[in-house]
């Protein structure tokens, strides 16, 4: 008995032996691939997960472009004065209280000869005092330059917005959590501005909303471009920028109804961030690349198993995920500390720092422009809800021929040729700004069509950069790379409402100022390198080790 139990143990053993070598065996024979591979083998390039997911984070932009360029409208220069009729009767002639300024869009040099002459409570705004922060505040004459302060403190709240979102979405949160948070944030910030009671107050919580609303673009396209193959970057980038235009295009219809009272229109717009929070950010899925560099890999290739079976397809059971240049060091599944260096770093790393430097300054001049072209539409003397509506609506054939263009063409030369088009274009504008003072319709229909072409064209620019920084930089840095572009947007966007006020009083200074900066700005992108059908990276030195394999090969000489 004891010999047959010896010998039913031995067999016991020899199975489960075979069992263990069987398990061996399966996991040498696991796949390494890295989340490229994934997407382009087994997850689908392009596919309905992927289009959902656009979609869904994309919302994210409408809150951005209203809460940037609400100010058009809450800020504006008020459309006319009229004396009021005890002041006429007392000291005042009607000739005196021709109001020069009644149907356009308002000008600092006629208020200047009329208003700023006139005694205080002898005269009034015709659309009332509430119907812009200008007239509730009596930011004109002497205090003309304050009208100038929320919009720039609202942009350098975007500088710092910008820095804390990259960093918080890079190490900390995730792209989801963070694109959680600056929604929350951008419609409790946008709720109290409505409630400010002087221009001070304003300001800052201008500065507050500038500061929340940054998070939104950040991660809406990284999201977005992080879970599609590579052809399809440009144009998912690209057409995510749709919904900024949804955005811009609201605005008008939103605030002319409420035109007569600036408030309304700050405690609108703060109500749809709330719904989007509760309705649409659920359905959105982590990025899986962001949870790979953070160790997270087993989260990684859930999302990716997700996002497999939206578009019908399966990954098989033997995957495992790996950055490329560190299959060796891949830590263990769940570890939540970052694979690799934890000490990688844009301005440690000089080929980085060198390459963010020259972003941060092309997007200085971008922002400028692009911001600056949509603010200093009131020194067009055109209707203004009819000329943002026009704007608006030239961002589409931009955002079409954009994507268009990024299917083959490579996004140096594109962003520059762009960027110098919109520079010509503006500078064209002061041909017509002599026929324009007369304020007749059609001497101002050239000028506008101009700007509004200059417009697409710097539109085309902006959308360009953000896709091009994505491809600049690897995942481990990538939300800090575009953090710091956005940041350099936002920083020449805040100097660009001084040339607004400035243009009150030469739209052709204005225009001038904004030519040549995007014309030297279009020249900077000839120091970047050429990112079109290149793998998104994803540690610093795994970009360094590959970019300088590519530049290395090239230098050899063919052999026939």
């Amino acid at each position: 008995m004891e010999i047959k139990k010896e010998e039913e143990t031995k067999e016991i053993s020899h199975e489960k032996g075979d069992d263990d070598a069987a398990t061996a065996a399966v996991a040498e024979e696991k796949m390494k691939l890295s989340v490229d591979e994934v997407i382009e083998k087994y997850v689908g390039s392009f596919g309905l997960s992927q289009i959902l997911q656009v979609v869904l984070v994309s919302f994210s932009w409408v809150f951005d472009s209203q809460n940037t360029l609400v100010t058009i409208f809450t800020d504006a220069q008020p459309s006319g004065w009229r004396c009021k009729t005890s002041a006429i009767n007392a000291s005042l002639s009607p000739s005196w209280c021709m109001n020069d300024t009644a149907g356009g869009g308002g000008n600092e040099g006629q208020l200047a000869g009329h208003v700023c002459g006139l005694a205080a409570g002898s005269w009034e705004w015709t659309g009332g005092n509430s119907a812009t922060t200008i007239a509730e505040w009596d930011l004109i004459c002497h205090r003309k330059f304050l009208a100038a302060i929320p919009t720039s403190l609202f942009f350098i709240g975007s500088i710092f917005g910008c820095t804390f979102y990259g960093r918080l979405a890079d190490v900390w949160l995730g792209r989801k959590k963070t694109l959680l948070l600056a929604c929350i944030l951008t419609s409790i910030t946008t709720f109290f501005a409505s409630l400010s009671p002087n221009v001070w107050i304003y300001s800052f919580l201008r500065f507050a909303n500038g500061f929340a609303r940054s998070g939104n673009g950040i991660c809406s396209i990284v999201l977005s471009m992080e879970v599609v193959g590579n052809k399809w970057r440009g144009q998912v980038g690209q057409y995510g920028f749709f919904f900024y235009t949804a955005g811009l295009l609201s605005l008008p219809f939103i605030a002319y109804p409420i035109r007569t009272h600036w408030r309304y229109l700050y405690r609108i717009i703060s109500l749809p961030p709330l719904v989007y929070i509760f309705l649409l950010v659920p359905l959105v899925v982590e990025s899986p690349r962001w949870l790979l560099v953070r160790g997270r890999n087993k989260e990684a290739l859930e999302v990716l198993r997700k996002l497999a079976r939206w578009n019908r397809k399966k990954l098989p059971d033997n995957i495992e995920l790996i950055i490329p240049s560190q299959a060796t060091t891949t830590g263990s599944e769940g570890d939540k500390d970052t694979i690799g260096d934890e000490n990688e770093n844009i301005w440690t790393t000089r080929w980085a720092a060198k390459r963010m430097i020259i972003v941060m300054l092309f997007g200085f001049g971008v922002g400028f422009v692009y911001f600056g072209i949509q603010l200093n539409t009131e020194n067009l003397n055109f209707n203004l809800y009819l000329t943002v509506i026009i704007n608006a609506l030239m961002e589409i054939p931009a955002i079409i021929i954009g994507g268009i263009l990024l299917s083959f063409t490579n996004r140096r030369l594109l962003s520059s040729l762009s960027a110098i088009s919109a520079g010509v274009l503006c500078i064209l504008c002061i041909i017509f700004t002599t026929a324009s003072s007369k304020n007749t319709s059609s001497s101002n229909w050239p000028k506008l069509t101009i700007e509004a072409i200059g417009f697409m064209a710097s539109s085309i620019t902006f959308d360009v950069l953000n896709i091009y920084c994505v491809e600049l930089f690897p995942t481990n840095v990538r939300n800090f790379a575009v953090s710091m572009s956005r940041a350099s947007l936002m920083l020449g966007a805040s100097l660009s409402p001084l040339l607004v006020a400035v243009g009150r009083l030469s739209p052709s200074l204005s225009f001038i100022v904004l030519g040549a900066l995007s014309i030297v700005s279009g020249t900077l992108s000839v120091w970047l390198p050429e990112t079109r059908n290149a793998p998104l990276y994803e540690t610093l030195k795994q970009q360094e080790e590959e970019e300088e394999e590519k530049r290395r090969r090239l230098r050899q000489p063919t052999v026939v």
